[in-house]
């Protein structure tokens, strides 16, 4: 039996028992805020002295805790700040969702899981030498992930889908022909229209002895994916797991570490990444935040085998079972040029975060340009000097974020981020038809990152992450007419606009800002 997969809980009542105990954390801590500030009051009375160097010693101690836990200047900021103006207050909240992530209680299952998938990824000594020959400038960033453990490989066709609706199309063709496994690890699974063409594939090929695994983060779906869905699910023979269920680990609950990845693989040959959730607005059946723009990658061949390992690492740490790796790898030959390089992250790599650093290798590397496009813009100082620095240095530096925002304060701290960047040269555009939660980065035609990495702390730091390094590929054209053409649909920001916001715009802003990285 898969530890911890089934639940007495249906996912309402258990969102509502985390709410309410997340609730009376609050109020606990707010109780004894007001109890400490009347305290102090009083015993300001009679003991100045010593209440003074009391509060000088607790806060030196939460100082050098907090210094000593994170390396993140922001990240250390924003909690200091709270700590400091509320105590009491930003101390609890701080025990029960700020600490450590490289330290925390997931680790002792997931470390193991990691390194034992480890083991099963190797670098091939003929594709990296063929990669040196052909893209010796791009060494330097291929060496850095494959000394964090992540090969390099060729022989892997890709198709770029410049919409969520093209990918789903293309992946319900591709779950139609599996025959010996199906993989699929979202953050959020909605029931819908798309997800009732999904799970039928998926039933009829589990009635005829293909194996069907799932997984889904239990927050990003515990109300829109209910346990009655689940347990028919597995009543079929489909293997669900939730990913750290919120009511198990209610005393340590955090809505951080998380799993964001989104990743699907059939039969070890083909997968697809990106940025698109299986639910209905992701393929634009239903118009939420107006027109939803997405994209995705469909990979055949030899650099599957990364996505795989990736997946079922999570997999085991989460399920307690072991897996024979060696039945999931690829068994097709692709011809096809190029080089792939897919890669995770998440808490567990913490203070070394792959994600982030290759953000900001290929904005310092860039010879022409650099073309993002990101939901949320929420980044600290070293990224917005590397896009500030590049765009100074002449390099053509775009980012396309939305027009019609998903959550308010977000939006807000994105847009408190233009200042800078648009005085250095930096273009942003905003996707005016509506909203675009495409996650991909890429430089002079040659080199880019598509996966479900968004440019903020969270992604950078505090969820489970997974992309692709591309490069000298066909498919980063692709990518790149694709990003071109939404520029020409999106509002260029200009600098004079973003000035003239009005003031409560600005103070809220500010506001925000300090505390961005705790968003």
């Amino acid at each position: 039996m898969i530890r911890g997969v089934e639940s007495k809980f249906g996912g309402k009542f258990r969102i509502t028992f985390v709410a309410l105990t997340i609730g009376l954390q609050i109020l606990l801590a707010t109780a004894l805020q007001i109890v400490l500030f009347v305290l102090l009051i009083w015993l300001l009375r009679y003991f100045p002295l010593r209440i003074y160097l009391f509060i000088q010693v607790l806060s030196m101690i939460n100082v050098i805790y907090l210094v000593t836990q994170s390396r993140n200047r922001c990240y250390t900021i924003a909690w200091l700040l709270l700590i400091f103006i509320l105590p009491i207050f930003g101390h609890i909240v701080h025990m029960s969702w700020g600490r450590a992530s490289n330290r925390g209680w997931k680790n002792e299952r997931l470390r193991p899981a990691i390194e034992r998938g480890a083991a099963f990824l190797h670098n091939n000594p003929e594709v990296v030498a063929s990669f040196q020959s052909k893209c010796p400038t791009r060494k330097k960033v291929s060496n850095y992930l494959e000394g964090k453990g992540f090969p390099l490989y060729e022989n892997t066709k890709c198709d770029y889908f410049p919409l969520g609706e093209l990918q789903f199309e293309a992946m319900l063709k591709d779950l139609e022909k599996a025959e010996k496994f199906i993989c699929l690890e979202y953050f959020i699974l909605n029931t819908g229209q798309l997800w009732s063409k999904i799970e039928e594939v998926l039933v009829r090929k589990a009635a005829v002895g293909v194996e069907v695994r799932l997984m889904i983060d239990d927050l990003g779906s515990v109300i829109t994916m209910p346990d009655s869905v689940v347990k028919n699910l597995r009543e079929k023979n489909i293997q669900v797991v939730r990913f750290s269920p919120v009511h198990r680990y209610i005393t340590r609950f955090s809505i951080n570490y998380r799993n964001h990845r989104k990743i699907t693989v059939i039969d070890g040959n083909i997968a697809y990444t990106g940025g698109t959730n299986i639910a209905d607005e992701y393929a634009n059946i239903y118009p939420k935040f107006g027109h939803w723009k997405d994209t995705a990658i469909r990979m055949e061949g030899e650099a599957v085998w990364g996505l795989t390992v990736t997946f079922l690492q999570m997999w085991e740490s989460e399920s307690d079972t072991q897996t024979d790796y060696e039945a999931y790898r690829p068994d097709v030959t692709i011809d096809e040029k190029g080089f792939y390089q897919p890669f995770a992250d998440g808490p567990a790599n913490n203070p070394d975060n792959p994600a982030e650093t290759m953000y900001r290798t290929i904005i310092n590397n860039a010879k022409e340009y650099v073309y993002i496009t990101t939901p949320y813009l929420i980044i600290d100082g070293a990224m917005i000097d590397a896009l500030c620095t590049a765009a100074q240095g002449g390099i053509d530096v775009r980012i396309i974020t939305p027009h019609i925002w998903d959550m308010w304060y977000v939006h807000m701290v994105t847009e408190s981020n233009y200042g800078d960047l648009l005085k250095a040269g930096v273009k942003i555009y905003e996707y005016s038809p509506g909203y675009i939660h495409a996650k991909s980065i890429i430089s002079d035609g040659d080199n880019g990152i598509i996966g479900s990495i968004n440019m903020d702390y969270r992604s950078f730091h505090l969820s489970f992450e997974n992309g692709v390094w591309i490069c000298d590929a066909p498919v980063l054209k692709d990518m790149e007419t694709d990003i071109i053409e939404t520029c020409k649909v999106s509002h260029e920001v200009e600098l004079e606009e973003w000035l003239k916001r009005p003031w409560h715009k600005r103070v809220i802003e500010s506001v925000l800002r300090l505390f961005s990285v705790l968003l």
